[in-house]
């Protein structure tokens, strides 16, 4: 009888399963990882987390440092600034796209996505408001029908939602929250240009935002591995 869970594929679901982890924040940024404990906790051989490592360290989510081990990256302040002035050219154009050609399946996206976060941030739920985020951005992306550019930009995507998922709630995720609807508000009003210049700032003081938070030294994770990265499901 054939292996139903052939080893390509187990390697796929651990990567999914760590990409997972490392954007929504059950790992910390820089924090050291172990095959050996993640390959007890996921219940599986070191030979499929190890490769596993391998794509994540190419999609830039793990840094491979030899003689020292494997850690979830930990952008430095002029990462964070690389990445937001990438995230604003190819953002900008993406809402340009997608709203020319698809106006009112973005724009119902991103309501749905700008109130779901207002509704997390109240709720105190960091995690769910973190989701919500990379939700509304993702109206447009998904709305621009632009192969080249949503494949580029999904070489970014991991990173920018780990940056969001290790905020906790605060007063700058709030005044983001209210950036969201701004922009929708312009759109409604038929100002794209006004909408693309609100979304270009809103990109860069978010920028801004993730370097006050950026830790100074490697964290330790909160928590045993085993605690927070189960078994992968059958």
């Amino acid at each position: 009888m054939a292996d139903p869970h052939p080893r390509g594929f187990l390697t796929e679901r651990i990567i999914e399963r760590l990409r997972s982890a490392i954007m929504e924040g059950e790992l910390q940024l820089g924090e050291l990882l172990s095959e050996d404990k993640l390959a007890l906790s996921l219940g599986v051989s070191r030979s499929p987390v190890r490769k596993a490592f391998a794509a994540l360290e190419q999609q830039g989510l793990i840094v491979v440092r030899p003689q020292r081990g494997s850690f979830v990256f930990r952008p430095t302040a002029r990462d964070i600034d690389d990445l937001a002035q990438f995230r604003r050219l190819i953002e900008v154009e993406m809402l340009r796209l997608a709203f020319r050609d698809k106006r009112g399946a973005t724009l119902a996206a991103m309501k749905h996505a700008a109130q779901t976060m207002h509704h997390a941030l109240e709720s105190g739920d960091a995690v769910a408001a973190a989701r919500a985020d990379m939700a509304f951005h993702d109206a447009m992306i998904e709305n621009c029908d632009n192969s080249y550019l949503m494949a580029a930009y999904r070489m970014v995507a991991g990173k920018v939602a780990a940056l969001r998922s290790h905020r906790a709630v605060s007063p700058d995720q709030l005044r983001a929250s209210a950036e969201h609807f701004q922009i929708i508000e312009m759109l409604e009003r038929g100002d794209l240009s006004g909408a693309s210049d609100l979304l270009g700032e809103h990109i860069l003081k978010m920028a801004d935002r993730f370097k006050e938070e950026l830790p100074t030294e490697r964290r330790p994770g909160r928590g045993p591995v085993l605690d927070r990265i189960g078994p992968l499901e059958d």
